[in-house]
């Protein structure tokens, strides 16, 4: 029997500029010093047994990411939780700690942002918004390798809704086996640059699938 945790956390502050490369040994390391009893892999290269169900984009504060892990033995979640808890650094929270059926991938579905608005583009964003919504395509160029042609991506249908309401866009996306919209795609759509607004970005909810 595979003893496998979901652990629900928050990232938010500047420790929301740190890659998904770095978020995995963070909790390596913090996973190493609770002295909890992480499952590797096996081969010259051990690794541990643990994945971020979906990688968050560097600069995106998030309510709403998700740890997979698998321990050699049975733990209790709740001293899984207190024992990480007291290892992972400020700007970092955990919330909840639950085990999974051994079919349970926990695979991303959709997944909710929201950012605030200054008042002065309220109203360009919210036209934007309601034209991003008539069309049913919207293509991005978009580079999958370093050494990859640019090639169109049509991200209209990973967009379910998108709403202004009180200076904050907020919009809902799903998720596939065949990928997503990315977060300065979905920006840059209704006019917004990347650059300026990608570090303001809240990822609030996210749904998954066994």
């Amino acid at each position: 029997m595979r003893n496998r945790l979901a652990i629900q956390f928050a990232i938010e502050g500047d420790l929301r500029f740190i890659s998904h490369h770095d978020s995995l040994r963070l909790f390596q390391r913090a996973l190493v010093r609770s002295g909890l009893p992480i499952r590797y892999s096996e081969g010259f290269n051990p690794r541990p047994k643990m994945r971020i169900s979906l990688p968050r984009p560097v600069g995106v504060a998030s309510l709403a990411e998700l740890l997979v892990l698998e321990l050699v033995s049975d733990e209790d979640p709740a001293g899984v939780l207190s024992r990480l808890s007291a290892q992972i650094p400020e700007g970092m929270r955990l919330l909840s700690a639950e085990k999974l059926a051994d079919r349970d991938r926990r695979l991303p579905s959709e997944v909710q942002y929201d950012l605030e608005l200054e008042p002065q583009i309220h109203e360009s964003v919210a036209k934007a918004t309601l034209l991003f919504l008539s069309k049913k395509s919207f293509f991005f160029e978009r580079i999958l390798g370093k050494s990859a042609a640019a090639r169109p991506i049509d991200i209209r249908p990973f967009v379910l809704d998108m709403t202004v309401t009180e200076d904050v866009l907020c919009w809902t996306q799903i998720v596939t086996p065949e990928g997503t919209a990315r977060v300065n795609e979905v920006l840059e759509s209704v006019g917004l640059s990347s650059r300026d607004y990608l570090h303001r970005v809240v990822r609030r909810k996210a749904a998954y699938r066994p």
